[in-house]
């Protein structure tokens, strides 16, 4: 069953990447009912060998019951208690909603609804990636189609700028035409996925490394030709790899991901050298950097620079994309509706009353993950999602640092980097909206979640 299930979700996750990162309801749908179909044939199977186990932490359950919650009609009145903004509609004018003697915390119920079956459905990919990875194995089908993806997608992406084709299969790009997008609409959603690659293509190059040092753990210089030769041209591989990875997102020209991978990669080369591979990690770096900056100035960087002159202009930004004017919007929604939120999935249609900048266009995200859920969920909500997935990374780092097995060490540290990196791009951006990028964040935390807690549990046990 394992096997098949692995084969489901690297299906469905490329499937979406491919569908313009998921967006349309089509595919999206259809990957919904596969994946849910696959997670039921796993529970009738563990039936019917007569145990269940399914490594799930309680905080889904929890964050699933507060959402349920904003979805069951209560009193009028304590609902307007709760929330004193209720006594207007979120329509831009104070029009007093209709007299009625019950209301649900959610402004609209169904949106919260279908954003709560999203919810389930990045459960269920983390369930199942839980349940598949074995780092005993030595090798991980689920990493494999990832790797395979953000390779794709770069390629992609940089043909579109070297050749000029701006199209996304058949379809021709109406945004972003200047920028490397692969298969995903927007350049910043499609620098998030490579974002969530390169760093386990860094950790793969670290454990090609390690593998050269032997049991004795001594230095050994992977560019002597008296190593190992598979493990020194695997290291020097996966290398080149993430520097075309890090080319591609140079070409996507997105500030905030261009940043988000440097500082992940200044994240990982410390945790490298605290786990004791000092020459290791500076010697990773430089060359990563070499790879990544040689073919950047191959390809030519006069357009990443003048995005980054911008930041000179005078009013900058108040203008760039208006993020500071919707946050500033965003943070009076979330003072009317702090404890419970508008309903999960429902930034939008609540955001009309409080818009003040570009009056003309929905704004439907609030270009800030942690943000757009507190608004949606109120504190609670979001502490309740993000609290626990902040507590695995700390989780991760000191496994990462404890950890003999050393397979197991580079998926950790793989899966510390894709996480501490799309954390800090959402900080101005909304990946974890995109389907395909959010399946695939809930995947390395179900992997994560397997190597960092539940195997080092049973071995501590033991």
């Amino acid at each position: 069953m394992k096997p098949f299930a692995t084969l489901v979700l690297s299906i469905v996750l490329i499937g979406m990447a491919l569908d313009f990162g998921g967006v349309q309801p089509a595919g999206y749908n259809l990957g919904e009912i596969v994946l849910f179909l696959t997670m039921l044939l796993f529970l009738v199977s563990q039936t019917r060998a007569g145990v269940i186990s399914l490594p799930l932490p309680i905080w889904p359950f929890l964050f699933t019951g507060w959402v349920a919650l904003e979805i069951i009609p209560f009193p009028a009145g304590l609902v307007k208690a709760l929330d004193p903004a209720r006594d207007f509609s979120p329509t831009l004018g104070p029009s007093p909603l209709p007299a009625s003697p019950f209301l649900t915390l959610s402004l609209y119920p169904h949106d919260t609804i279908a954003a709560l079956l999203k919810f389930l459905l990045y459960v269920t990919a983390f369930v199942i990636a839980a349940l598949v990875f074995d780092s005993r194995k030595g090798k991980s089908g689920l990493l494999r189609a990832l790797v395979a993806l953000g390779c794709f997608e770069a390629v992609y992406g940089i043909i579109q700028v070297l050749t000029g084709w701006q199209n996304i299969f058949s379809y021709a790009k109406q945004f972003d035409r200047d920028d490397a997008t692969g298969t995903y609409i927007n350049h910043n959603h499609f620098a998030g996925m490579l974002e969530l690659v390169l760093p386990f293509l860094l950790a793969l190059a670290n454990y090609s490394h390690s593998q050269l040092s032997g049991r004795s753990g001594a230095w050994r210089n992977p560019l002597n030709s008296g190593s190992d030769s598979p493990h020194r041209f695997q290291w020097l591989y996966y290398l080149f790899l993430a520097g075309v990875m890090g080319l591609a997102i140079i070409l996507s020209h997105s500030k905030a991901g261009m940043l988000s991978i440097l500082f992940v990669v200044i994240g990982l080369a410390f945790l490298v050298r605290l786990q004791g591979q000092r020459k290791a990690s500076v010697l990773g770096v430089l060359i990563f950097g070499m790879i990544a900056v040689g073919f950047g100035i191959w390809t030519g960087l006069a357009p990443v620079l003048a995005r980054f002159r911008q930041l000179e202009e005078a009013g900058f930004f108040q203008r760039a994309d208006a993020r500071l004017s919707i946050w500033k919007d965003a943070l009076h929604l979330l003072g009317d509706y702090r404890w419970t939120g508008t309903g999960l999935g429902t930034f939008g249609v609540a955001f009309l009353r409080y818009q003040t900048t570009m009056t003309a266009s929905f704004v439907d995200h609030a270009h800030n993950d942690f943000l757009e859920l507190a608004t949606e969920t109120g504190w609670i909500g979001a502490l309740l999602v993000f609290g626990p997935i902040v507590y695995l990374l700390f989780r991760m780092v000191y496994s990462f640092l404890d950890d003999s097995h050393r397979y197991r060490r580079a998926v950790t540290l793989g899966c510390i980097g894709a996480v501490l990196g799309l954390l800090t791009y959402s900080v101005t951006d909304f990946n974890l909206e995109i389907p395909a990028n959010a399946l695939a964040f809930a995947m390395i935390l179900g992997i994560g979640y397997k190597a960092a807690c539940i195997e080092r549990s049973g071995e501590s046990s033991h």
